[in-house]
């Protein structure tokens, strides 16, 4: 049965939903995180408040390494995207290879899963992206700018973690 944890990071409050080491969503860290927001479907078993002490969770201890400037470039957990349409799933399953620090622009994803002309497409996909940062959309950008970014602080935040993950590379 799939479970919520919700838990603090650098950046506020996250959730992921899992079930054992199947990650199916995850919400990228706001300042007010409203537990409304997590779904309750059959499938739920319900919701796990883990605190800054909590070590239970791999994941949560990779995100929240992530959000202090640790370069994670295995998250431990198969991401289920497998509820999505078949291009989307194409699409998530190529950005997830994609390195830490690395951007690709949508038109380069478009081309390396046979689809050249479906860079919006592509943009579309990592906009319903339901496990962000496990499955990188941030560093898909767009050929003239950064794109866009559905998550909490919006394009603000994508630039955010480009450049961090770039500045850590660096250092």
């Amino acid at each position: 049965m799939d479970v919520w944890y919700v838990f603090d990071t650098a950046r506020g409050s996250a959730a992921c939903l899992m079930e054992g080491n199947i990650l199916h969503g995850l919400l990228l860290p706001q300042a007010h995180l409203d537990i409304n927001q997590l779904g309750h479907d059959h499938q739920c078993q319900g919701i796990q408040l883990l605190d800054r002490e909590d070590k239970s969770v791999a994941l949560v201890n990779k995100i929240r390494a992530y959000y202090k400037g640790s370069i994670i470039n295995d998250w431990d957990v198969e991401p289920d995207i497998s509820a999505l349409p078949p291009f989307y799933r194409r699409s998530l399953e190529y950005v997830f290879t994609i390195p830490y620090g690395t951007t690709l622009t949508y038109g380069q994803v478009a081309r390396a899963i046979g689809s050249p002309r479906a860079a919006r497409a592509v943009g579309q996909a990592n906009r319903n992206n339901p496990i962000p940062l496990v499955i990188p959309c941030h560093r898909v950008v767009g050929r003239n700018s950064l794109g866009g970014f559905s998550g909490p602080g919006g394009i603000n935040m994508k630039l955010e973690m480009i450049n961090m993950e770039k500045d850590r590379l660096k250092a």
